[in-house]
């Protein structure tokens, strides 16, 4: 028996946009605005600090070491076969539920903050670990972006590294320290 996969159609693939189009062109409805529709101008990080924010939800991805991919692939040995799977087989479900809260707030700020575990303190540069942290926060707005298309001028990303672990009484927890934390912030805390 075949395995019946279904995915999401977009609503704009199966909605006949012609009659709407005709309409437009018409002089009764060719003043209409979209009034629903909010554009996000590019805003620096800098702007959203210290603004109180709305909800604050730690993620966990984990990240293969020294990569920010979110889909990396490895191959284990399960019952004497090599099987490949994903590093973080949870991340479809987490980046869901980033796009779920996304939805939510409409046309709040998303602050996306990226960490690292500090198992490289001493030996590699403050400056590398905060850009990778960076990278992985950018990789998750990426696939946001892409999935739920999601106006990528709603987020930001930032680079912490490891400078805020996620729990001070065992900052070598490196599993707790290769988060995300999305941060949700009103549109009015924009300055």
């Amino acid at each position: 028996m075949k395995k019946v996969t279904h995915q999401r159609v977009k609503f704009d693939k199966v909605m006949d946009f012609s009659i709407i189009e005709k309409l437009g062109r018409e002089e009764k409805y060719s003043s209409q605005v979209d009034e629903y529709t909010v554009p996000f101008i590019k805003t620096a990080s800098s702007e959203l600090r210290g603004a109180e924010e709305i909800l604050t939800n730690t993620v966990v991805i984990h990240f293969y070491p020294n990569s920010s991919d979110l889909f990396r692939k490895v191959t284990k040995k399960i019952n004497g076969k090599e099987v490949e799977s994903l590093y973080d087989p949870k991340v479809k479900f987490v980046l869901e539920e980033i796009g779920k809260l996304a939805g939510q707030f409409g046309t709040a700020r998303i602050m996306i903050e990226g960490h690292t575990d500090s198992s490289m303190r001493g030996s590699a540069p403050a400056s590398l670990v905060k850009e990778l942290a960076g990278d992985r926060a950018e990789a998750v707005k990426r696939a946001l972006a892409a999935q739920f298309d999601l106006d990528p001028d709603q987020f930001n990303t930032v680079g912490i590294g490891w400078d805020r672990p996620a729990d001070d009484d065992d900052p070598s927890n490196h599993a707790k320290n290769r988060r995300v934390e999305v941060k949700i912030f009103p549109a009015e805390a924009i300055n």
